[in-house]
């Protein structure tokens, strides 16, 4: 059997301690990360009243969900899944494919809303797979921002989101509400510091707006 001479001992032991020491500093990160989106995400739950709980799937993704909540919702959920870091492989793929950190919300609504729509920011990665998904969609301005909006009454649902305020729309990245027997809301959203919070507070608002 072929021994190793002491230069390829080195590079073997030199890649295995990379590989270590990246796991443990990605699975520090990741933990600590979602820990604080969980806190930051804690109290804007617990405001929806009803019976909440956490369950967490693994490190880096778990869910709180909201059942008998108040008007205007019935049920909520958020789902926090935290972009693959603990190999270096893992991160580079996500990298490449432009995953980012999110919160999935999904809402019921006690009452139909006054419109449906679907709105996406074709920049992100989410946006570019919903633009896929279907063709019509028109191009439109809110704020200083560009995003594609499907929508029967287009011109209504960009006044309804226009007068939530130019910063409410800053932690969306896609927001799509569906009328019928299953009324609801559902929404992708920032997890960096403050954007958590913020994107339940804009969807509360626009859940009051749609129902009221």
């Amino acid at each position: 059997m072929a021994e190793l001479d002491p230069v390829q001992t080195i590079a073997v032991f030199a890649i295995a301690a990379f590989f270590i020491i990246w796991y443990y500093g990605a699975f520090v990160y990741s933990r600590r990360l979602a820990a604080r989106v969980a806190r930051e995400l804690k109290d804007a739950v617990l405001a929806l009243g009803g019976t909440s709980q956490i369950r967490w799937f693994g490190t880096g993704a778990f869910r709180m969900t909201t059942e008998g909540a108040t008007a205007p919702f019935r049920e909520f959920s958020v789902t926090v899944t935290l972009r693959p870091r603990e190999m270096p492989i893992n991160w580079a793929i996500g990298k490449a494919q432009r995953r980012q950190d999110a919160a999935l919300v999904e809402a019921s609504l006690q009452k139909e809303p006054k419109v449906a729509f679907e709105l996406v920011d074709p920049t992100t990665r989410i946006g570019q797979r919903r633009k896929r998904a279907q063709s019509v969609w028109s191009p439109v301005t809110i704020g200083a921002r560009n995003w594609l909006l499907a929508a029967d009454d287009e011109d209504r649902v960009r006044r309804l989101l226009e007068s939530l305020g130019p910063e409410a729309l800053l932690t969306i990245m896609a927001l799509h509400v569906s009328a019928g027997s299953t009324p609801g809301v559902a929404a992708s959203i920032s997890v960096k510091p403050t954007d958590a919070a913020q994107g339940l507070t804009t969807i509360r608002t626009l859940a009051n707006r749609l129902v009221g």
